[in-house]
């Protein structure tokens, strides 16, 4: 294997998209539990569905900035190290990739900052609301990132003149023949991952036997999500 230029930045990119996946895979489903949570603590009046969603939702913040930084970087990289395959799709895969963040990140990180500070702030239906956008907005961030990455793979709907794709029919673009499966693999994924993370902290608090009734509706409510 010669490390060119070619291959290094194949390593580099594959390094950043590799570390960048962790984050997101986690963060849709868990945005989807914190919502959850906060809908039957508001129906049933218990506060321990209240403690869960505020310390699942610092660990979302975290995740969350990670990902928002890890994928800056990603994005970067698409224009330094693949500069001529971004000037030939860059009319196609850019107004995607703009999408993402015009009707998901903005959604997202606008919320969330009610959802992580709002705790006394702000009416509980109208935090619970923000958990739900948040949630929305993760699937938002997931489709159109699927929507490009499977164009990217099977590109269909545009036209290529002097060299450069084109955009000729945008519903084509968007739904290419692989991106249903894509999606929901994807966000199915995402689901099953954090169902794994919740009901593996529920059993270590259970194990230590701490926090016992925040430890069984982690397993329980876990290990449901796994089943279905």
């Amino acid at each position: 294997m010669e490390l060119d230029a070619v291959m290094l930045a194949r390593m580099q990119f594959a390094f950043t998209i590799a570390f960048h996946i962790i984050f997101p895979s986690f963060t849709i489903g868990l945005s989807a539990w914190i919502a959850t949570l906060l809908v039957i603590w508001r129906r049933t009046g218990k506060d321990h569905y209240r403690d869960l969603a505020k310390f699942w939702t610092k660990i979302f913040a975290v995740s969350f900035g990670m990902g928002v930084v890890s994928g800056i970087v990603m994005s970067y990289e698409f224009g330094t190290n693949w500069s001529h395959f971004s000037l030939v799709v860059g009319n196609v895969v850019g107004p995607l990739i703009g999408y993402e963040v015009l009707t998901a990140f903005f959604l997202e990180a606008t919320f969330l900052g009610i959802l992580l500070f709002g705790w006394n702030r702000f009416p509980p239906g109208l935090h619970v609301l923000a958990a739900c956008f948040v949630a929305v907005g993760t699937l938002f961030s997931a489709f159109w990132i699927l929507s490009a990455n499977s164009w990217m793979q099977y590109p269909t709907g545009h036209a290529i003149e002097n060299g450069i794709a084109v955009p000729a029919d945008w519903l084509a673009v968007v739904f290419s023949p692989t991106f249903p499966m894509r999606f929901f693999h994807m966000v199915f994924a995402a689901y099953i991952t954090t169902a794994f993370v919740v009901i593996a902290t529920g059993a270590r608090y259970l194990l230590a036997g701490t926090h016992k009734a925040h430890a069984m509706t982690m397993l329980k409510m876990g290990i449901g999500l796994a089943v279905v």
